[in-house]
């Protein structure tokens, strides 16, 4: 399942590279997950200006598919994230909160009507998958004012009823992420060790719906485990949902997915589950390459196939399927590699590339959260990376040698900004803004250009409006900063105000300095943007 609708929507030409991939691979079918990146002729505004897919593009790509014999398996929302969408006009009317659709709405239903029509016309498939996860506001918002609270469990299973008759109109066999059974069941909980669904509310859950558990974070074995047999007891038919992470960053977590992975499938192939599915989510801008998580994905491939692999049965898979060994498509994790991560082992999920990159040398939300080490660590990431760029993936590789050489350094321009304007240091101050600002802009101006390269080579071209604002707004801050600096020794300020100030920790770090922090605008200033 590849990501099509955080910015990033996978153009043509890479979705069918990614369809060959996958079919090298031995996958059976691929989902696009579009919230409202595809055309609906009743709603004009729906995917506005977003990407969408023409049914044209559509068909095309299903023709394609099914000639590698992939089953193209269309991924909607028929519930809950939908904000994209809610925003326009055309949704004023059934709107419950901004991302949830009013339940029980005739607007609603021919809005949904509208989305399973066009998906018939799309797609030779006739299984279809209609999200309905993470609906946490369901009933509480312009629902509540106009029918009075309901219990959401309540409301969730009309929905359901009506979502899926409509589904059997028009001939498909749907399949709902699962979570808000439990969320509901367990005061919001979702991974749970113990306790069960109500039997009231397993009952009403319509024969033939698919049930799709989604776990991108465990490798508690018993955790695992319980949560299967849970889903197992609803009696429907069960799918297993796990990360192939790519959605914290410019790069990937590979080895925590693999190691999250292992645990996850020995639990799947325990208790009968027979078809799994690997997510490549693309949260907050769609940063990382469509085919970073592709090592993650091949042992997914190798495990369903035949059992736990071995690197050099992976190697050569990977050289078979990629042109590349698995050891070089690792090193997607590359530019999250640093000393105190733990990554390596898979043992501590951490973005440092992705919030030093937008760290704001004055504000600091994260100067607590990187170390003495950072910019060797950096530095030398960025050389191992640039020996990759002439792979079937140079132009990834060359994305985040860019990153690596621009955060050598930028990852600890705060701290040393903080301990000069402490010292009283104006001579190392004033070379920190008239030589070491100015080199920095010049790294990020040639990282920009390598992830504008990456990103028109892999994607549509919508969507890249949110870097081009956040890269250039960056480089603009950075020149703020040395004007400030200079302004202060000059005399033209007292004094530099966010300097006066010690940093604060982003939030508690778990195993050492660094964290995992996504979301571009809580990391960027204290300020409304």
């Amino acid at each position: 399942m590849a990501d099509a609708s955080r910015n990033a929507v996978p153009n043509l030409d890479c979705a069918k590279k990614m369809i060959r991939t996958l079919a090298l691979m031995g996958y059976s079918a691929m989902m696009l997950y579009t919230e409202d990146t595809y055309e609906l002729p009743e709603y004009k505004y729906f995917g506005h200006m977003r990407g969408r897919y023409t049914a044209a593009e559509l068909k095309e790509l299903d023709d394609y598919a099914d000639s590698f014999g992939i089953e193209l398996i269309p991924c909607v929302q028929t519930l809950a994230h939908l904000s994209t969408a809610l925003r326009w006009p055309d949704f004023g009317d059934f709107t419950d909160t901004g991302d949830i659709l009013m339940v029980g709405h005739e607007k609603t239903y021919q809005f949904i009507e509208a989305v399973l029509k066009a998906c018939s016309g799309y797609f030779r498939s006739k299984r279809i998958h209609v999200g309905m996860d993470e609906a946490h506001m369901l009933g509480r918002g312009n629902y509540l004012d106009r029918n009075g609270y309901e219990k959401a469990s309540d409301i969730m299973l009309k929905h359901l009823e009506k979502v899926v008759a409509l589904c059997r109109k028009y001939g498909f066999e749907p399949m709902i992420w699962s979570d808000m059974f439990f969320r509901m069941a367990f005061g919001g909980g979702y991974y749970v060790k113990e306790g069960e669904i109500p039997q009231d509310v397993r009952a009403k859950v319509p024969d033939g719906l698919g049930l799709v558990y989604w776990d991108y974070y465990n490798s508690d074995k018993d955790k695992v485990e319980h949560m299967i047999d849970c889903h197992l007891q609803f009696d429907r038919p069960v799918i297993f949902a796990g990360g192939a992470w790519k959605w914290s960053g410019f790069g990937a977590h590979n080895r925590l997915s693999l190691k999250n992975t292992k645990v996850q499938l020995d639990m799947c192939d325990k208790h009968g589950v027979k078809e799994v599915i690997a997510t490549g989510w693309g949260d907050d801008g769609g940063e990382a390459s469509q085919f970073s998580n592709f090592a993650t994905l091949l042992y997914y491939a190798e495990r369903c196939y035949g059992g736990e692999p071995d690197r050099e049965k992976l190697n050569a898979r990977s050289l078979a399927c990629f042109g590349i060994d698995f050891d070089s498509m690792l090193a997607f994790d590359t530019a999250d590699r640093l000393t105190g991560t733990k990554v390596e082992d898979g043992d501590l999920l951490a973005n440092p590339s992705k919030y030093l990159l937008y760290n704001d040398p004055l504000e600091r939300f994260f100067d607590c959260h990187v170390t003495e080490n950072a910019s060797a660590d950096f530095a030398k990431n960025a050389e191992e990376l640039r020996a990759l760029t002439d792979c079937p993936f140079g132009y990834a590789f060359e994305t985040l040698s860019a990153l690596c050489d621009l955060l050598s350094k930028k990852c600890d321009l705060g701290i040393r900004l903080y301990t000069a304007y402490q010292n009283k240091d104006k001579e190392t101050l004033k070379t920190l803004a008239d030589t070491e600002i100015p080199e920095i802009i010049g790294k990020l101006e040639v990282f920009t250009a390598a992830f504008r390269r990456q990103w028109m080579k892999e994607n549509k071209s919508f969507g890249f409006t949110s870097h081009s604002l956040r890269l250039g707004g960056l480089s603009a801050r950075l020149s703020e900063v040395a004007l400030r600096i200079n302004e202060y020794i000059g005399g033209v300020v007292e004094k530099i105000e966010e300097l006066e100030t010690a940093p604060l920790p982003a939030r508690p770090s778990r195993d050492g300095k660094y964290i995992q922090y996504n979301g571009y605008h809580r990391m960027i200033n204290a300020g409304i943007l």
